[in-house]
């Protein structure tokens, strides 16, 4: 077997992006929820004028209906979205985020401004510029 590869670059990516994550699952914890949860609240929220159904979610996080269906339901009895038959329509729900969802979403923003703002921290405003661009010619690259 061979010795571990060093490299340095994609180390310091992962341990960001972990760091970043355990930040936000930790707040999701919280609140009795998980992540697929959160980025689902999150999905509904962008596209509830559009009208979103279960099978659109079940598509969109490659996941069966059952799991779908209940991740919905946890949501749903937290407060955090309801269903609703459209007149004319028994077959579906339209999902919709009520209040306290949108004030979740909202903590979460801030959240992540906040973690933006710590990733920035000790670092000149030439710097984050330098750090973005060459950040954004990697991603590029890989596409």
């Amino acid at each position: 077997m061979e010795k571990d590869v060093y490299t340095p670059l994609s180390n310091l990516v992962r341990e960001i992006t972990i760091r970043t994550k355990q930040q936000a699952d930790e707040r999701l914890a919280e609140l009795g929820l998980n992540a697929a949860q959160g980025r689902m609240i999150g999905y509904i929220y962008g596209h509830q004028e559009e009208g979103v159904i279960q099978k659109d979610l079940a598509e969109v996080f490659q996941r069966r209906g059952a799991s779908i269906s209940s991740m919905l339901r946890g949501l749903e009895e937290k407060g955090y979205i309801e269903r609703v038959r459209p007149a004319g329509n028994e077959r579906q729900k339209n999902l919709f985020v009520l209040e306290k969802g949108v004030r979740l979403i909202d903590e979460f923003n801030a959240n992540f401004l906040a973690v933006e703002e710590s990733l920035k921290a000790g670092l000149t405003p030439q710097e984050v510029e330098t750090l973005i661009a060459l950040l954004t010619k990697v991603r590029n690259h890989l596409l």
